[in-house]
């Protein structure tokens, strides 16, 4: 109840603050003529097809120990619920799906959601590094080194970490544990902590690792494609380098506390990435409540349809066999 509050109040915050900056009525009719609404379907089919991919992805991080229709249904239902819960509570729900027709224990499926968040934090800060140093290329004007310099000191800590996970786990349980020991949570640790650095380990393996990074890339390309279109439609001048920045953008604004699907927190991020790179920031408005609505129709609508056929056949169906245990 608590993250529910401040993430509500933060939203509040972001929202007042935008709707004092701008007249949202006569921004928008200043480019409502432009819109070119056949742009709807490659940006429902990219939004949908990426996370299919996204699903695939889930499944070979489970080793596949869940089969492609709910893999692809928890994933649509765990988004959708994202859209309506706060705090990624659709996360957890995508959890509680799978446990539910499946062996597969909690805690592993809770570790492979970590190592999901691993991949794609990485995989986010690393686009935003690179795509604002071209960004910085093309204008000499603009100051993006201190950007550069604590990203990349970000990504070398997270590779360092996973690196000591892989080849250093026994020496970190060690420390880990006598750390928990003297604060008396011994328990904890063996209960919580020491199963998931052991799963990380096994894991963090080259035949494993590189698949799931190969389907982040191309499930990102399709979130890029979807980015394109939204601006395509709206006429709108940023090129493919800024999108892939304010793609960064939108996507580290889920690091912050926010009510149900972002709203307010989405918007301040992206119409950030205009200020930074120096575009219209009143287009940056109408640029973010385009993705964030077109994003909340789909996903909610194709997510409710695939919980709605799932309650039903828990309710009516034949039960689920289990695929197989952990």
């Amino acid at each position: 109840m608590k993250k529910l509050f401040i993430g509500i109040l933060v939203s509040v915050l972001f929202v007042g603050i935008i709707a004092l900056k701008f007249d949202f009525r006569t921004e928008f009719s200043k480019i409502g003529d432009k819109i070119s609404y056949i742009y709807l379907i490659p940006i429902t089919l990219t939004q949908l097809i990426g996370l299919v991919i996204f699903s695939f992805r889930w499944r070979l991080l489970l080793e596949k120990k869940i089969n492609a229709k709910h893999a692809i249904s928890s994933s649509f239902i765990g988004y959708a619920a994202n859209m309506v819960l706060p705090a990624r509570g659709g996360d957890l729900f995508r959890v509680f799906y799978c446990r539910s027709e499946t062996n597969v224990q909690y805690f592993h499926l809770l570790s492979k959601l970590f190592i999901e968040k691993v991949i794609d934090f990485i995989f986010v800060i690393m686009t935003g590094i690179i795509s604002f140093f071209f960004i910085g290329l093309n204008n000499p004007n603009q100051k993006n080194y201190t950007v550069f310099t604590v990203s990349g000191l970000i990504i070398l800590g997270i590779v360092f970490s996973l690196y000591l996970i892989r080849f250093q786990n026994e020496f970190i349980q060690m420390i880990s544990k006598r750390i928990f020991t003297t604060v008396n949570k011994e328990k904890f640790y063996k209960d919580h902590i020491e199963e998931h650095l052991i799963d990380l380990k096994d894991f963090l393996q080259i035949q494993k690792f590189i698949y799931p990074v190969i389907l982040t890339a191309i499930s990102w390309f399709f979130y890029f494609s979807n980015y394109y279109f939204v601006n395509v439609m709206l006429g709108g001048n940023v090129t493919e380098v800024e999108i892939v920045f304010l793609l960064f953008c939108g996507a580290m604004s889920l690091a912050l506390p926010s009510a149900p699907s972002g709203i307010g927190v989405f918007h301040a991020s992206i119409i950030s990435g205009f200020l930074l790179i120096g575009k219209d920031t009143s287009y940056g408005l109408l640029y973010a409540t385009a993705l964030h609505l077109l994003s909340f129709i789909n996903i909610t609508f194709v997510g409710l349809i695939f919980y709605v056929y799932w309650t039903y056949r828990r309710r009516h169906g034949k039960p689920v066999k289990p695929m197989q245990t952990v």
